[in-house]
């Protein structure tokens, strides 16, 4: 009765499995490696790649998914950063190389042919435009990110001549690898400060930053917003780091709801987040392509995926209207998919203790046979699901308690399956090793506490979990018997925080 079907696709190489995105088309490029990617439709409804290479642009025929053609190549400075946006019947694209300035690309004569410049700036901006990192093109605005010799923070320029874009206002106060932008909202990615920005670009010759906020692997890569702004998914490019899912309705109170590592290797990390309606394409490194079902932000669950090779998928495109995605293998080669976009079937709940009835702190629930599993948090509620509807074995385990096995849940596409399960301790509560004498200083802290357990044997282990004072768990770590230091946690946001382990909880507070 197992529905999951893996698509096995030879191209000369390597071998790739799939789920929910069948590959339709490959079009490869050694010597030469890609970059970003985007799309454009001209004026007779003829779809096209914009591709990245390492020698320039490449525009690519998409009509005939199947068989992609190259149409139009325009050349500049060699480098392995390229990104493209589009703007007006525009393309434009720049890279980190030296004197690369932003090319510009007229597409509006497609499909018979293209024109294009470099554009440097315009006075008293001559020749400031050196490089770039990224570029985004919205609402008649042209944005330009680590942009070398004039600022490494944002460039904005108004594309009322789109062949001659204008400076208007720059952002300064940090360096900024990319940026997502939303009617009067600029979102940085700040890689270097390990954080994303919110900066008031309603006065384009003023940005005025409003708020930052941390994320997961403290290295923000790119970010992209679901469609009612609710909730803002972030990436951070270093191993073994998550894709993170932020509610930030408020930007007093941005919280952290979820994060997601690709399954087919958790250690490669999500490089470019794209947002198509409430899923989340996902081009990865290590070969990956993943699609996240996001309807519940604070359930994120994958339900598509695929392996290119071995090389970084730079990014991915899915806004053609055609409903196709194109992605960028750095090696590989440029990757066309038709995609399923399926809904998960999310398994959410609580775990308690049987005797007490109260919650258990960090207990494991997990899809037997599957990459899916959640810890509870202080409330012990988990949220977890799957891809594929069928019938499952769930498993639910924490320490100090008989693990518990529940056969024929029955998990399906687009429903939310409400299961609460009770636990009984393996043995008396009085011989295990407690947490009376835990000894936590300073109560004070800034970037590490520490931490003191004396009445254990060497051998004892006590679980430890950090929580905000709105009960979201920020950290967890396991100690043993002796004095430790936990740190690294100078970038938690001031505030009230607690321990909570055994059956104490101890406040501390983050200045």
């Amino acid at each position: 009765m197992r529905s999951l079907i893996l698509f096995l696709l030879f191209f000369p190489g390597f071998l790739s499995a799939q789920l929910n995105l069948q590959l339709i088309g490959h079009l490869p490029y050694q010597p030469l490696t890609l970059a970003g990617c985007w799309h454009h439709v001209d004026s007779l409804g003829n779809e096209y790649a914009l591709v990245g290479t390492s020698a320039g642009l490449s525009i690519v025929d998409l009509n005939d998914p199947t068989h992609p053609v190259e149409k139009f190549v325009v050349n500049t400075q060699p480098n392995n950063w390229r990104e493209i946006k589009t703007w007006g019947g525009f393309a434009y694209f720049g890279s980190e190389a030296g004197g690369s300035g932003i090319t510009i690309v007229d597409l509006r004569s497609l499909p018979d042919t293209v024109y294009s410049k470099v554009w440097f700036g315009h006075p008293p901006y001559d020749n400031a435009i050196n490089r770039s990192h990224a570029v985004q093109a919205e609402d008649g605005y042209l944005y330009i990110f680590g942009g070398g010799d004039l600022n490494n923070g944002a460039t904005i320029a108004n594309l009322n001549d789109p062949w001659n874009p204008q400076i208007e206002g720059l952002y300064t106060t940090n360096y900024v690898h990319d940026g997502f932008i939303r009617g009067d909202t600029l979102w940085t990615s700040e890689i270097y400060q390990g954080q994303f920005g919110v900066v008031d670009i309603s006065d384009k010759s003023n940005p005025v930053l409003m708020t930052t906020q941390p994320t997961p692997g403290a290295f923000n890569h790119n970010s992209g917003l679901s469609d009612d702004s609710r909730y803002l998914f972030t990436t951070d490019e270093r191993p073994s780091t998550p894709l993170g899912a932020f509610d930030v309705s408020d930007l007093g109170n941005i919280r952290l709801l979820d994060t997601y590592f690709p399954s087919p290797n958790p250690a490669r990390e999500v490089h470019n987040v794209r947002v198509k309606g409430n899923f989340l394409i996902n081009p990865s490194y290590g070969g990956i392509l993943t699609i996240v079902d996001a309807t519940r932000p604070d359930n994120l669950i994958e339900t598509a995926w695929t392996i290119m090779g071995n090389s970084l998928v730079w990014d991915a495109d899915p806004y053609l209207p055609s409903g196709i995605i194109f992605a960028t293998a750095k090696q590989e080669g440029l990757f066309i998919y038709q995609p399923v976009y399926q809904h998960a079937a999310w398994l959410e709940g609580k775990v308690s203790d049987a005797l007490t009835g109260q919650p258990i702190l960090n207990a494991t629930v997990s899809v037997v046979g599957t990459p899916e599993l959640d810890s509870t948090d202080i409330a012990g509620q988990y949220k977890t699901g799957i891809a594929v509807t069928n019938l499952y074995t769930i498993k639910v385990s924490a320490l100090g308690y008989q693990t518990l096995l529940q056969d024929n849940v029955n998990l399906q596409s687009g429903v939310v399956t409400n299961m609460d399960f009770v636990l009984q301790k393996t043995v008396d509560a009085s011989v295990l090793p407690d947490a009376v004498d835990l000894k936590v200083w300073p109560t004070v802290f800034d970037a590490e506490i520490n931490l003191n357990w004396s009445n254990a044997k060497k051998s004892d282990r006590l679980n430890i979990a950090l929580y905000q004072s709105d009960g979201q768990l920020v950290a967890e770590r396991t100690i043993f018997s002796g004095e430790t230091t936990w740190d690294g946690l100078g970038n938690l946001p001031a505030g009230q925080y607690w321990i909570k382990t055994g059956g104490r909880t101890i406040p501390l507070i983050k200045y």
